[in-house]
């Protein structure tokens, strides 16, 4: 299941809809009004994630205590950390409440907090840098994610070089790439774990092998290949350079034993793609 939003009540129901709107690029619906229960809202939606249901009765009126069993904090992702300190600095100025100066978390994390209009702790939050490197072993349990048949990922790793993303002590990405002749190569496999997915750290892993791994291999031509059900990295893929070149209708079907499931659709056609460097 997916979370599409998160309520907060309020007493000052435009002052706490411009906050989210004016900082952190809302968009909010028009206003919902109903008259027999004196209740007024607006749903406010970002780039991605939850949106927010921002309400107002005549009858709920009282603020709890800062520290209570229940909602904690909300935090929006920044790209980098200067970002997170200009957002700080603009609160500051602006007359907010700043609960907490940007700092390093012990989890990594590089985070500032600041108080909305009601009190509300909201985190500003970029994620610790990714490193790439070689892969020392090959974390089966990220490869099975892009490819579920072990005999295949087995047979293309013997000649493929593997490259993994870390996040401190976590490896949290993997990217195989096989030479496949004099210039051109294909990006075997590639994946994330689940809970660092929507971070950039798949585009990283294909940079890397773009900008990096593929000019000192001498590769002209990089292949990728994917599911018609696997609608996310299609987009990927086509924003970073590579086109569709062709279909191979039931591939899926013809290749692996049990069916492919994703999003509720059967995984059926492969998507060839190439990105000429």
């Amino acid at each position: 299941m997916q979370l599409t939003h998160i309520a907060l009540w309020t007493n000052d129901l435009e002052h706490l809809r411009d906050f989210y709107v004016k900082y952190f690029d809302g968009i909010s619906n028009e206003k919902y009004v109903n008259p027999k229960k004196g209740f007024a809202s607006y749903f406010v939606s970002f780039e991605s994630g939850p949106s927010l249901e921002i309400m107002q009765r005549q009858d709920v009126t009282e603020i709890y205590g800062r520290e209570h069993i229940g909602l904690a904090h909300m935090a929006f992702h920044a790209a980098t950390r200067e970002i997170v300190n200009q957002k700080i600095e603009q609160f500051r100025t602006d007359g907010y409440t700043i609960a907490g100066e940007p700092r390093v978390s012990g989890d990594g994390y590089y985070e500032g907090v600041v108080l909305d209009p009601d009190g509300n702790r909201i985190e500003i939050v970029a994620y610790g840098e990714v490193e790439i490197t070689r892969a020392l072993f090959f974390p089966y349990d990220l490869l099975l994610l892009a490819d579920p048949d072990k005999e295949k990922v087995d047979a293309y790793l013997l000649a493929s070089d593997c490259f993994v993303a870390t996040a401190g002590q976590n490896i949290v990405g993997v990217i195989v790439v096989q030479k496949q002749g004099k210039e051109v190569a294909e990006i075997k496999n590639l994946a994330v774990s689940e809970t660092y997915q929507r971070r950039g750290i798949a585009r990283k892993l294909l940079r890397y092998v773009s900008d990096k791994w593929a000019p000192a291999n001498g590769v002209k031509r990089l292949k990728i290949c994917t599911g018609t059900s696997a609608v996310a990295p299609l987009m990927l893929y086509q924003q970073e350079g590579f086109d569709l070149m062709a279909i191979d209708r039931d591939y899926f079907v013809r290749e692996y034993n049990e069916p492919i499931w994703e999003n509720d659709i059967q995984c059926r056609h492969q998507l060839i793609l190439e990105k000429i460097l």
